[in-house]
């Protein structure tokens, strides 16, 4: 049997030059187009309020609205909720080392299923140095109009005032399957 030596280096050069060819006819000046996109056209891509991030909720301070997402039920779908801070004003505690705050929250039910504003009575306390409270006691409630649930397209204003660890740190309210809605920054 008799086999036959190639030059690899003749081998390569025909592709490289056989490649070059291919990608254009040589014309040093012209640029290939940009790839374009097919069945996406004119849809451009979501914004960040149009993408819930569970993992990372909204930070609301006062005079400022969020849309907050929550899971009615188990198995059912993250609903939105436009939440907006009114107030938020520290009140008198005799608890030694608790702070109360008294939070006015406009909550617009932007979903497709009634909201329970009961969410909002309080929710996980973090501190600055990262001490975290699990449950926050609700020491009062002044509702305006926070009566039962809030139907889809309607909006109710209420004022949970909530008990809290003394010092700078966070509120984070949930939602009854325990996944971030937002949260709310306090200074002690």
């Amino acid at each position: 049997m008799k086999y036959r030596t190639i030059n690899t280096g003749a081998v390569v050069a025909i592709l490289l030059v056989g490649g070059v060819a291919a990608c254009g006819d040589g014309d040093d000046d012209q640029v290939s187009p940009a790839p374009t996109l097919t069945g996406r056209e004119g849809v451009s891509p979501p914004t960040t309020e149009e993408q819930p991030t569970r993992q990372s909720p909204p930070t609301l301070r006062v005079g400022e609205t969020v849309t907050a997402y929550y899971q009615p039920a188990y198995d059912e779908p993250d609903q939105p909720v436009k939440v907006t801070l009114k107030d938020l004003t520290e009140v008198a505690n005799e608890t030694p080392g608790k702070t109360s705050y008294a939070m006015t929250f406009r909550v617009e039910n932007t979903g497709t299923v009634s909201f329970l504003p009961s969410l909002l009575n309080g929710g996980t306390w973090e501190s600055e140095d990262g001490r975290l409270v699990n449950s926050v006691s609700v020491v009062g409630l002044e509702y305006e109009d926070f009566v039962g649930e809030i139907p889809p397209g309607k909006y109710a204003i209420g004022t949970p005032v909530v008990e809290v660890p003394e010092g700078k740190g966070t509120l984070h309210f949930k939602d009854t399957g325990t996944s971030p809605m937002f949260d709310v920054p306090v200074n002690g």
